[in-house]
């Protein structure tokens, strides 16, 4: 499961890490028609192009970009909490023009990916406390780093288990795994592995101008 994270990952880092922004890229004129509807609009064509059952409150954050001949939008949500036995769609990538979709389920416990009715995840008030609690047990840790939730740009997993809670973060340079204990917030089974990104001359880099 830790592949799927890393693929969408890479894939949601495109537009801030491998690629470059600019204000100054040159759009042809479907692009300049779409751009000019503004971002709300834009966000729903995507949806539209997802699936019937998807909403901006699946998502806790949202990015429209375009290279001037094509518009992405980027649905993500950083943090995940996965009940035990459940799985979702939580990151979804839509080309407007092709009218294509990159998304993947994420689950623990239960092997239903097969499932077309698989749902896109939406935390819930349950899932928010017990987040809550997985991050103030990592910031109370010195053997892994703080997380500041307002700027955090990595991908994390929280699993549930009966007694613990199971860890994945992925960053671009970063894959992380280690267990709460839910009672104490001790942490332990701390693993860490460097990630080289791939060699990017700056003739390959790609333009993009994010739309607010």
């Amino acid at each position: 499961m830790i592949k799927i994270l890393k693929i969408l990952l890479l894939l949601l880092l495109l537009l801030d890490n491998t690629y470059c922004y600019s204000q100054d890229i040159k759009m042809n004129k479907e692009t300049e028609a779409i751009i000019r509807l503004g971002k709300d609009a834009v966000v729903q064509l995507a949806l539209d192009i997802v699936d019937d059952s998807a909403s901006i409150q699946n998502f806790a954050k949202i990015k429209v970009t375009t290279n001037g001949n094509e518009v992405y939008v980027y649905f993500s949500n950083p943090i995940t909490y996965l009940p035990i036995e459940t799985i979702f769609y939580t990151d979804v990538i839509v080309s407007i023009f092709g009218k294509t979709t990159v998304y993947s389920p994420i689950s623990n416990g239960i092997d239903d990916t097969n499932n077309k009715n698989i749902p896109f995840y939406k935390e819930t008030n349950e899932t928010k406390l017990n987040t809550q609690f997985v991050l103030k047990a990592i910031n109370k840790s010195t053997e892994v780093g703080s997380i500041d939730i307002t700027d955090f740009e990595d991908t994390m997993i929280i699993r549930e288990y009966k007694n613990h809670y199971a860890i994945e973060i992925v960053s671009e340079v970063q894959e992380s795994s280690y267990t709460i204990e839910k009672i104490s917030g001790n942490l332990s089974n701390v693993m860490h592995a460097h990630l080289v990104p791939p060699p990017l001359g700056s003739e390959s880099m790609e333009v993009f101008r994010e739309i607010d």
